[in-house]
């Protein structure tokens, strides 16, 4: 039932944009039109521009689980002119490049692309370790882990939120699966130690914490509410972004963070990413296609 509510969700969020005509999807013999017919433009954009590609038994796999290596190569493709580190860029951070990854060797399928935009800055993403900063490529996304992983700065054409805006707040706050921890103005939560339950990504032990959402802290004092640390604002900021451009929404006030990706799922949130930004007029920055 979260599936299909999930599918409902994204047939109704493609709505909001104005798409172009309809494209023709590639015949898949396992994309049945009437299942996926929200995922089709997405899919046939995708194949079209080389973002990705079916197997050789001609299937597209829609329901297939989506790892990060995956998605960082979707990524890269879509917007291949988004290289953190060419000072020739529109975003350029070289000095959060990552020299060494303990878990991505040379020889790895998707090393050039993981390499080239994975960033230091995507401290929900990669993890420090005493061999290096651990990626964890074949870890399988949820959509927590989804959002982690996307460039969401790349949407920030026009921005919807202020950091302290409390829509933002209580945007976070209607989605009833999202973890939210309230307190005074004044106290912090004894239960939330803030040094060693990961937010900052302080640890060194390298462990994932990609699909790991961690509650938010909201201080309250009279009838308004912030949120407490960078780890809320931030990924709070993030969510609910996506959530007001309709790439990546709550159903019925649940945003199912523990819901895995698949790949039509994961080919609609970046065919809607590119209309977003295409609309908004950066596109031509970050992308070719």
């Amino acid at each position: 039932m979260k599936r299909l509510i999930l599918l409902l969700a994204l047939i109704i969020g493609l709505a909001s944009f104005q798409q172009p005509a309809a494209l023709a999807a590639p015949a898949f013999k396992d994309v049945d039109p009437k299942q996926y017919g929200w995922a089709m433009d997405a899919i046939s954009f995708m194949v079209d521009n080389g973002v990705v590609s079916g197997y050789p038994d001609g299937s597209f796999q829609p329901g297939r689980w989506v790892d990060k290596a995956e998605m960082t190569v979707m990524i890269y493709r879509l917007f291949d002119s988004y290289r953190p580190f060419d000072p020739n860029g529109n975003y350029y951070v070289p000095h959060y490049q990552i020299d060494h990854f303990a878990d991505v060797p040379k020889n790895h399928w998707a090393y050039k692309e993981i390499s080239s935009i994975v960033t230091m800055e995507m401290w929900n993403a990669v993890f420090p370790s005493p061999n290096g900063y651990n990626f964890y490529p074949d870890s399988k996304l949820n959509r927590i882990g989804t959002v982690n992983v996307l460039p969401v700065w790349l949407l920030e054409g026009s921005y919807e939120y202020e950091i302290d805006d409390p829509a933002l707040v209580q945007t976070i706050m209607s989605m009833r699966d999202i973890p939210i921890i309230i307190a005074p103005d004044t106290d912090l939560p004894s239960k939330v130690d803030l040094l060693s339950d990961g937010r900052f990504g302080l640890e060194d032990n390298g462990e994932n914490r990609t699909n790991t959402l961690f509650p938010f802290i909201v201080k309250k004092k009279g009838d308004f509410y912030r949120f407490y640390d960078s780890y809320s604002v931030d990924t709070a900021y993030n969510i609910a972004l996506l959530q007001e451009k309709g790439i990546m929404t709550a159903w019925n006030g649940e945003f199912e963070p523990n819901e895995m990706l698949t790949r039509a799922e994961a080919v609609t949130i970046l065919y809607r990413m590119y209309l977003d930004m295409k609309e908004i007029g950066n596109l031509h920055f970050f992308s070719s296609k």
